[in-house]
């Protein structure tokens, strides 16, 4: 993988020439189809005698695709000019764009990644927003070549990526089937629905914490279930990358009111706040690398603040001798590194050196880690007893030598729809390296990566519907439930949450719109991933 250095990322000049056509060969012919004729190909299929070269092009692709390929080219972008700058100036979307530089290029052979930027930049200043039809009028070259064979590699890598999880869905489901077979006829309409909240109310505490050594200041927030217990179990929450903490205030209220005292930190650096800092230009990147280190060490912080309120203010009330950590995304990096999984750059350097085209968005933020120090680093809490990963991006910072190194509860949560970190790439492998007693794996058929996306995000970032699922609600329940069963099972010791934990449970709560699956492994048997 190519790294890009934001010292190449220059003020970008509006380009005195605009594409008229693109051009690719098939065989030994040279096709040309002007950018005219693409623009009649949203509304309509290309006409048969006006339009034949676009028509044999577009018959190599079946009708849903053709559908697909049409609303992606009429799909309307709002980003301003100076967004558009600064939100291509972050390493990691210049390394993105050197990868679609090999498919679009200037000429044959020529990289296309800075012409690419600057069409983007130019058609973001139409007043109106800008289509991928507009863009390819800005590119400034007399034509856009498409590298074929470059395209038809990508092609393929995604169609696999589409079969596997066709696969392991078909897979997980029959496991599923199986497993609440075998339970038995329990009537889980006559056991507490862990959706609904539990019987503490709560309160909220914010509290900022200050490392002088790392020179680093957040905030977190702190639910207290309102309870006279005196050895109150604690979990933390982990946002993801361009989030923050306010999105996971429904779930630390819910956890709280079944008697879980709940910190949930803002990760300075790597949140929401960061993302819109660099698209006014205020910082250059969405990420920096040093955050591997400084997000589990932020939890520790955390812990070791709450150890000092335990000393005053809370009386010893909480018992942060075994916590439990919920991460999503990067958060879910964050709590496997917690529990016990250290860096692993000998795969970062095998797996971020590879030239064939990546499915896998999440290994641009991944092989950042590159930029690091490369010594042991190992950033276990051993506090941390129990941890459930939303949507974990894992492979190649920690791969299967780190992350069979975990040897607490584990439950390991993936979408069939996540764009972002691929089950079958991410979470699923992650499953099979994992060798504790305690893991389970939840997944969720028809839900995206954006578990954390509410009204606000949506708003604020344009052109998020797309990525967000009206699943939303539902799968919000599902970790209600879930989380609950598990911290009460592997925090608290109830053994009465243990039930839930079952293909059978997962079954009875189970949306037929967007289908949940709970599987926990059988002896010598791992999920085939292709």
């Amino acid at each position: 993988m190519i790294t890009l250095g934001v010292s190449t990322l220059v003020a970008i000049a509006t380009p005195t020439q605009a594409a008229d056509f693109l051009r690719f060969s098939i065989g030994n012919r040279d096709v040309s189809i002007p950018v005219d004729v693409l623009e009649t190909y949203i509304e309509n299929p290309p006409d048969h005698s006006e339009n034949h070269k676009l028509d044999n092009v577009a018959n190599l692709l079946s009708p849903k695709i053709q559908t697909q390929l049409r609303d992606i080219l009429a799909r309307r972008y709002q980003f301003s000019d100076a967004e558009i700058r600064h939100l291509l100036s972050s390493p990691m979307v210049a390394d993105f764009l050197i990868q679609m530089g090999d498919i679009i290029e200037t000429e044959p052979g020529a990289n296309g990644a800075d012409a690419i930027r600057n069409a983007m930049v130019s058609a973001s200043s139409l007043p109106d927003g800008f289509t991928l039809i507009d863009m390819m009028r800005e590119f400034p070259s007399p034509s856009i070549y498409m590298n074929l064979n470059e395209a038809l590699q990508a092609l393929t890598n995604v169609a696999i990526l589409i079969e596997s999880t066709n696969d392991i869905i078909a897979d997980i489901k029959r496991l599923a089937s199986s497993q609440g077979q075998t339970a038995g006829n329990i009537d889980f309409s006559q056991w507490r629905d862990l959706r609904k909240p539990g019987n503490f109310p709560s309160s909220k505490y914010t509290y900022r914490v200050s490392d002088s050594i790392r020179d680093r200041q957040f905030n977190f927030d702190l639910y207290l279930p309102e309870t006279t217990d005196s050895n109150i179990p604690t979990l933390i929450i982990s946002h993801g990358l361009a989030s923050d903490r306010s999105r996971f205030e429904y779930l630390a209220r819910h956890l709280a009111s079944y008697g879980f005292a709940v910190a949930v930190p803002q990760h300075t650096g790597s949140d929401f706040q960061q993302f819109q800092d660099l698209l006014i230009g205020k910082v250059s990147d969405m990420f920096n690398p040093r955050e591997f280190i400084d997000r589990p060490l932020d939890i520790s912080q955390v812990l070791d603040y709450l150890e000092s309120l335990n000393r005053g203010d809370l009386s010893d009330r909480l018992n942060l001798d075994n916590v439990g950590v919920l991460g999503h995304s990067l958060g879910g990096y964050t709590a496997l590194v917690l529990g016990g999984a250290p860096l692993n750059f000998a795969q970062l350097k095998i797996d971020c050196n590879q030239d064939n085209f990546s499915v896998n968005p999440s290994l641009f933020l991944q092989c950042r880690a590159l930029e690091l120090p490369q010594t042991d680093t190992n950033l276990r809490d051993e506090r941390v007893n129990a941890i459930l990963l939303i949507n974990p991006l894992n492979s190649s910072i920690l791969g299967e030598a780190s992350i069979n190194q975990i040897q607490i509860p584990v439950m390991m949560v993936a979408s069939g729809l996540d764009i972002l970190a691929p089950a079958v790439l991410e979470q699923i492998p992650a499953f099979n390296w994992l060798t504790n007693s305690h893991r389970y794996l939840v997944f969720k058929e028809k839900d995206s990566h954006f578990f954390d996306m509410n009204q606000y995000t949506a708003e604020a970032i344009p052109n998020l519907g797309g990525l967000t699922r009206p699943a939303t609600e539902i799968s919000r329940g599902y970790m209600k439930s879930l989380s609950v069963a598990f911290f009460q099972t592997h925090i608290t010791n109830n053994p009465e949450y243990e039930q839930y934990l079952q293909a059978a449970y997962a079954i009875h709560i189970s949306d037929a719109a967007y289908p949940i699956h709970l599987i926990l492994p059988t002896p010598d048997q791992k999920l085939g991933v292709k």
